[in-house]
């Protein structure tokens, strides 16, 4: 085989969208081929036979190459094929390029593009510009069956289309869009994004829906690539119902951390569920029913409304970190008017429950032995009876936790913490407090586990009480000492079958404790609706926060079962309850630590890899008789998967003096029809109102480059005329191309 290492020859392809080196003096090629043939009377070099050209990364191979000295031209023959160092690989019948290598011209030209996208075209030119022409072009993203008779799922021919480098968009004149090689959509004019772009500014696929709530609604996003590092999506909301409105998304992410931001605004007036203008009384809270209203009606006033929703994390060194996370409306109904969709999604350090939002600042220091936090939030509610003035503003709350570890003579952990809450319209607390833990763990020759804990702590309040209808505002002070001394003793008895392992533990916790002060003289701010359950059962301590105590003594028993077969199935059971020498009025029976004995706590579960599990807890009282359940399933077998959950509160057990969801259900679940279309449901129900707060259901077909999908959904959980609603949701999407949807089934 001849080899030879030619000057100034570079092998390149039309479509190229690097730019390539120019000059021919300095430029090496290193060239490989059975015969190699150099022509000086007729002023060509000839490659022939299993042609192989490198040149920085990038690979030719030909059948063969011939190069005009005079001419400078780059011809290559037969079989053309051209793979780039990014992984595109390109083919062409025929292929020449000119001396500068940015003019050139290629016959029955295809090209693997990123996203397995592919091109074919019948001639394909690049010309000074930098702009790559087609003609007669077919592009797809489907993979291309060489049976016949088979077509991809969907394909663009055009007459013409143009690949520019520089804004990285392909453009189409008279494309025709085909589904299973049946035309459906002729389009003069039709542009997207090259598959090679990683991101670029222009027009989004739109979000159509039809709603009764909205009326039919088209969102159509503006994506704003502003800088390498931060981008803006701006997304005008067109409703038939009610007034429209704007979306802002902002992105940007710095060398320490990154921030977003969304944000919406809207000029209407309140609206219920059909889009109709609401009614207020005096005092300005809306009016459910105004037909059957006796007082004086006040139509909503139509002005500006709107959310901001924002976080951001930011590094300070390899210990600390600060962030902060912003959660604001106009009104309370506005997420649930507009159907913002991240108005529940978890942001900042800490989290609340669903109908409310919190507004927080933090610093975070952590190492392999030490942990501290400082943050600072306050908390807008969305409920109807919701006063923001009874919430506590917190200004700030510490945290800080150091481990020293002894080896063989245990671990200590030194713990202090602050907290300042006030209130606009009721009490204010100020706490502080400092503890120190010693706990170790032995093991007997014979297996048994012995692990002694001592816990000291001091706190300090200082309190201002608001005046009430049945006592007047008063302040104080006062310290708190406490005093623990606890023993967990445990016996992992274990035996080996044949084709299963049984462990069998029993387990006791012996704890003894005095406070200074009783429960319930101090203020109470953050143990307001404990409940004693599986996860705390064992725990000599089992208050996660500070304010309550348990004191005297008390024993905590039961046993841990865990049945493991070889074929993968586990099963595994808990069992337990608590007895104390003594009654502490401070806590209530939905405490499950009222009186001198909890009620039973039975815990289940069945593992099965990810084909089946199921998990149940479950509180149960002296007679028997089931307080509380809360249950979890997931399925996957043959084709059908899913999720199921389901929890169930008994009155005596709920903190909620009118409680309206004690027992509820949530379902997910998808069918696998065929290998391409599937059906989805998805409901979560309020079993104490026989009200759906989400029921859909969802048609979805796809293959590996587009999909179809269409479905329902509704809600009924209303919350001052808002929320009772139903909606047509669709969408499809083609790789490459975009998608266009009206929401996701999860």
């Amino acid at each position: 085989m001849a080899r030879r290492e030619l000057l100034g020859i570079m092998m390149a392809m039309a479509l190229t969208p690097a730019v390539v080196a120019q000059d021919f003096a300095s430029d090496r090629v290193y060239l490989e081929a059975d015969v190699l043939i150099d022509s000086q009377d007729e002023g060509v070099m000839i490659a022939e036979g299993n042609v192989i050209a490198r040149y920085e990364g990038r690979q030719l191979t030909a059948d063969r190459v011939i190069y005009n000295l005079e001419t400078q031209k780059v011809h290559a023959i037969g079989n053309v094929r051209i793979m780039d160092p990014d992984g595109t690989v390109r083919t062409a019948e025929e292929l020449e390029v000119d001396g500068s290598l940015s003019d050139g011209v290629a016959a029955n030209f295809a090209a693997q593009l990123p996203q397995d996208a592919v091109v074919v075209a019948r001639t394909a030119a690049r010309d000074e510009s930098g702009s790559n022409s087609l003609e007669y072009v077919i592009y797809t993203a489907c993979p291309i069956c060489e049976a016949e008779g088979s077509d991809p799922t969907w394909t663009l021919r055009a007459r013409r289309a143009v690949q520019n480098a520089e804004t990285q968009m392909i453009t189409y004149e008279g494309a025709v869009f085909e589904l299973r090689g049946i035309p459906v959509l002729y389009l003069p004019y039709f542009a997207h994004p090259d598959p090679s772009t990683e991101r670029r500014s222009g027009l989004l696929t739109p979000t159509p829906e039809l709603s009764s709530k909205l009326g039919f609604v088209y969102e159509q996003p503006y994506y704003w690539a502003i800088s390498e590092s931060s981008d803006l999506t701006i997304t005008p909301k067109l409703y038939t119902n009610v007034n429209s409105a704007l979306n802002l998304d902002y992105r940007r992410r710095f060398y320490s951390g990154d921030l977003s931001i969304s944000t919406s605004m809207a000029y209407d007036y309140e609206f219920d569920s059909n889009g109709d203008r609401q009614f207020t009384n005096r005092n300005g809270r809306i009016v459910d029913d105004p037909a059957n209203f006796t007082g004086e009606l006040f139509p909503s006033e139509e002005k500006f409304r709107g959310h901001m929703f924002a976080e951001g994390e930011f590094e300070i060194s390899d210990v600390w970190d600060w962030g902060f996370a912003i959660e604001e409306v106009s009104d309370d109904l506005y997420p649930r008017r507009y159907d913002i969709s991240d108005w529940n999604t978890p942001r900042g350090l800490v989290d609340t429950n669903p109908l409310r939002l919190l507004n927080q600042i933090y610093l975070v220091g952590q190492t392999d032995n030490f942990y501290t936090d400082v943050i600072s939030y306050n908390a807008q509610g969305l409920s109807a009876t919701d006063d923001d003035g009874m919430f506590a503003r917190v200004t700030p709350s510490v945290y800080a936790n150091q481990i020293v570890d002894w080896g063989d003579y245990g671990i200590t952990s030194l713990e202090g913490t602050l907290a300042v809450l006030d209130r606009s319209g009721g009490d204010d607390t100020r706490r502080i407090t400092t503890s120190a833990d010693w706990q170790n763990s032995f093991i007997s020759p014979g297996g048994v586990v012995l692990e002694p804990m001592v816990r000291v702590r001091a706190d300090y309040y200082d309190y201002s009480i608001a005046e009430t209808t049945t006592s007047a505002a008063y302040e104080d002070s006062q310290g708190r000492t406490y005093g623990l001394a606890a023993a967990t003793l445990r016996y992992p008895l274990i035996r080996r079958g044949e084709d299963l392992s049984i462990t069998f533990e029993p387990i006791m916790t012996v704890a003894y404790s005095e406070a200074s002060v009783d429960n319930g003289i101090l203020p109470n701010e953050d143990s307001a609706k404990y409940e004693l359950d599986h996860t705390t059962m064992f725990e000599a301590d089992p208050f996660t926060q500070q304010d309550l105590l348990e004191t005297g003594g008390r024993i905590a028993a039961g046993f841990r079962t865990t049945f493991s077969f070889d074929n993968g199935l586990t099963l595994r059971s808990t069992f337990g309850r608590r007895w104390s020498d003594e009654t502490d009025p401070a806590f209530s029976y939905a405490s499950n630590l009222a009186g001198t004995q909890s009620d039973y706590l039975v815990g289940g579960s069945v593992d099965f890899g990810n084909a089946f599990s199921f998990a149940t807890n479950m509180r149960v009282d002296d007679d028997f008789e089931v307080q509380r359940t809360e249950s979890r399933m997931t399925l996957n077998w043959w084709r059908m998967s899913g999720a199921a959950s389901y929890f169930n509160i008994g009155e005596d057990v709920s903190f909620d003096e009118t409680p309206t969801q004690r027992q509820a259900i949530a379902l997910s679940a998808s069918f696998e029809v065929s290998d391409d279309l599937d059906l989805m449901y998805r409901i979560s129900r309020n079993l104490e109102t026989n009200l759906n707060q989400i029921q859909a259901v969802a048609l979805r077909w796809s293959d590996e480059c587009s999909f179809f999908q269409i479905g329902w959904q509704q809600r009924q959980i209303t919350d001052r005329g808002i929320g009772d609603s139903n909606s047509i949701t669709f969408g499809f999407g083609f790789n490459t191309l975009g998608q266009v949807t009206s929401g996701n089934f999860d």
